[in-house]
């Protein structure tokens, strides 16, 4: 019997796919409740909880996927080391939990550290509840760093609730050192365009406007692992070796 097809095998599988729904638009949302942020601010420190909000935020952009020290870093403006500083921090106040497998691969071993994240429990004396586009994760804060982006999470709680936002709250809530302090992170949002005046000339809350062609570039020049500390050995290097020429100067002089 003569085969109808020369492509087909004896170990040839036959797939049937099956009708598919049109996958929705919309940007990546995650729900946050903004009260119970601000509550571990206060019980853990403010880089810590945004520490796990920017894990859960990297969950629902990536699809549950591997997520990078360096990613994770880079993002919080801060070295690989303070990142595992703080994810200590939160083990050790049992909101995480982590256990690291040791990956074989072709001459090194890679650590890969499985994160479970407790879920939040009890009863709280309100929410404010608010959905944060994640990208805000990898282009806003990355740019205007991590304490100015807990200013603007605390201002858009605050838009949230009652519309009433406080120099003494929002030092307070954000761990900030006093008014004054507050003042300088609202004016880095006032520049960064997250801070704008009304027709009534009233500071309102603006969504973050796109990142333009410079900042694209600096975002890129975060996300290397290597270039940024490569450049800070050659500004070391090029400081020593001024300081050394300065000496060689110095003597010919004498």
């Amino acid at each position: 019997m003569q085969r109808p097809d020369h492509a087909l095998q004896d170990t040839t599988r036959l797939q049937f796919p099956l009708p598919g729904r049109e996958p929705p638009e919309g940007l990546l949302l995650m729900k946050t409740d903004l009260a119970a942020f601000f509550r571990l601010v206060a019980t853990v420190g403010r880089d810590e909880a945004l520490l796990l909000l920017v894990i859960r935020a990297l969950r629902i952009r990536d699809g549950l996927l591997d997520v990078y020290v360096n990613d994770l870093a880079w993002m919080l403006r801060t070295r690989n080391r303070a990142v595992l500083g703080w994810l200590d921090r939160l083990v050790a106040e049992r909101l995480v939990v982590y256990t690291v497998k040791a990956l074989p691969v072709i001459r090194s071993t890679i650590d890969r550290v499985q994160v479970e994240i407790a879920a939040s429990g009890g009863s709280a004396p309100y929410a404010v509840m608010a959905e944060l586009p994640t990208h805000w994760f990898v282009q806003v804060l990355p740019l205007v760093g991590r304490t100015t982006f807990t200013v603007y999470l605390y201002a858009l709680s605050r838009e949230t609730h009652d519309g009433v936002l406080l120099l003494a709250d929002l030092a307070s809530a954000v761990r900030l050192r006093g008014r004054l302090h507050a003042h300088v992170h609202l004016g880095r949002l006032r520049r960064q365009g997250l801070l704008v005046r009304d027709a009534e000339g009233n500071d309102v809350l603006a969504d973050p406007p796109p990142p333009t062609r410079r900042e694209r570039l600096q975002l890129r020049f975060l996300a290397l692992p290597f270039l940024r500390r490569s450049l800070a050995h050659l500004l070391v290097l090029a400081a020593v070796l001024l300081a050394f020429v300065g000496a060689l100067l110095l003597l010919t002089h004498l």
